[in-house]
């Protein structure tokens, strides 16, 4: 069943759909296999081995998040105990790698193409489910994700597994995709709580209902099922923040992006091309499917706009928490490039149709290739900078980073080599220093060093690119040499 009503959508056979969704799964489950250990361990990640080791403690709405990563190294025997958890400098020991902290993301990532494009089918069409998985294969953002060591694959599945089961449920009246939609928030939930913010596009959907006053929107139905699923994901969230009121509490204490990062950061992670072909395909759309347009965007803006209004408070906000809209985009720009490829659009020659469609898929493969070959990667490059440190710093030279420095230090050289320091502290300790000694320093979301003055006080040995899309966030070596008195 065609739920955009257009004629043309339906133009593939179940068998040709079928044989084109396993094309992009397995051409996805390649792309995110390749280089997948190349970029180094990012902090984040060793956060999740940390949470991994010790599931079942803390926060209840962080658990699910982590037991793919449990399960992996529980099945390959490398899972830290709860004591090792906190010694990052005992897991390479142990087999804590990070190809095999990355692998559960992969294969998350890999049945996302296959399970959405096979969710959008009856929502927008054969071709266009088609060519969306297309698109969410070469997506260097879905990409990255899915070569990340974290739950944000996992929570994008689920967010929108209930954004694809909602919209069907309440267009067709069936009461079964409606609970499971609900179930897939919640997954959702589970994996990272800001995933509820769908929870207000659905809200604002079902509000729109009210005045349709179509029984197949199930309005009372989806009331009913929605209050109970927010109510449990509240009430969680309230026990978390209750017991742990300083973990949550730590998230005003930290340096957030603004607004307008958050705001271009989304545009440049989704492909600036991506982004202008869902304006396309949403005017395309609206002339069609109203509901449907509008609520792909609804998807698309809510969640990302919540983010940049977060921004101006005290809460720590990432572009990378806008990641779950990724696909209402794609949705959008793979209605576009539907039309415009459709055999029946005569108006213009067929070679200038399909350039005008090969112009997205093509500058996100041209991503794609920069993610690939660009250093560091998406990541940061600690694993350089400690292997270049290893080799030229003297044994008595002291070693100073930050806490991500630390704890990325104690894995890589296997040892607690590094003594933490802030950017207030640092310079005390330097004047003290009596014999040259090292600064490991990050730049990045979270601050660091305090770089700037370090430039005046020691030589810059090397800088190590860590993202891609964040220029000026970097590791910075330098070397601090006392400087010589008269005494000495």
């Amino acid at each position: 069943m065609n739920l955009n009503q257009d004629p043309h959508a339906e133009s593939l056979s179940p068998r040709v759909f079928l044989l084109w969704l396993i094309g992009a799964t397995l051409l996805a489950l390649v792309m995110r296999l390749l280089l997948l250990d190349r970029p180094s361990f990012w902090i984040d990640e060793i956060y999740s081995v940390m949470h991994a080791a010790r599931l079942g403690e803390g926060n209840l709405t962080k658990q699910f998040g982590f037991l793919p990563t449990f399960i992996t190294l529980k099945l390959v025997g490398a899972l830290p105990s709860a004591e090792a958890a906190m010694d990052p400098s005992s897991w390479l020991r142990l087999g804590v790698t990070e190809w095999l902290v990355r692998i559960p993301s992969v294969i998350i990532g890999t049945a996302t193409v296959f399970i959405l494009g096979w969710l959008a089918r009856p929502v927008v069409g054969a071709r266009a489910a088609i060519i969306f998985a297309m698109l969410l294969t070469v997506s260097t953002w879905h990409l990255h994700m899915s070569q990340t060591g974290r739950f944000y694959a996992q929570q994008m599945l689920f967010f929108n597994m209930a954004m694809l089961l909602y919209f069907h449920a309440t267009t067709t009246g069936n009461k079964r995709r409606l609970v499971a939609s609900m179930v897939c928030l919640f997954l959702a939930f589970m994996s990272q709580p800001p995933a509820i913010m769908l929870g207000v596009v659905l809200g604002i959907d079902w509000v729109f209902g009210l005045f349709d006053k179509d029984s197949r929107r199930l309005t009372w139905y989806a009331a009913i099922a929605g209050g109970i699923t927010a109510a449990v994901c509240a009430g969680l969230l309230a026990i978390d923040m209750y017991r742990n009121a300083d973990n949550w509490a730590q998230f005003g204490r930290t340096t957030s992006q603004s607004a307008p990062v958050v705001l271009a950061g989304a545009v440049w992670y989704m492909n600036p091309a991506v982004v202008i072909a869902a304006a396309a395909g949403f005017l395309c759309l609206i002339q069609r499917s109203f509901r449907l347009a509008r609520y792909l965007l609804l998807v698309a803006f809510v969640p990302l706009l919540i983010m940049a209004a977060l921004a101006y408070t005290d809460y720590f906000v990432h572009v990378r928490y806008t990641f779950v809209i990724l696909p209402a985009w794609l949705l959008l720009a793979a209605t576009a490039l539907d039309r415009l490829s459709l055999p029946q659009s005569n108006e213009y020659p067929v070679f200038i149709r399909y350039l005008a469609v090969a112009v997205v898929p093509v500058m996100c493969v041209y991503q794609d290739l920069e993610y690939y070959t660009a250093g560091g990667g998406y990541q940061p490059a600690w694993r350089e900078a400690f292997a270049e440190l290893k080799q030229i710093r003297q044994p008595d030279e002291a070693i100073y980073g930050d806490f991500h420095a630390e704890l990325l230090g104690a894995y890589y050289l296997q040892d607690y080599t590094i003594t933490k320091a802030t950017s207030k502290s640092l310079m005390p300790a330097l004047d003290e220093a009596t014999a040259p000694c090292w600064i490991i320093d990050k730049v990045g979301t979270s601050g660091g060093l305090n770089w700037p003055a370090l430039r005046d006080r020691a030589d810059l040995i090397w800088v190590y690119d860590r993202h891609v899309m964040q220029p000026y966030s970097s590791i910075k070596l330098f070397k601090y040499t006392p400087p010589i008195t008269g005494s000495q």
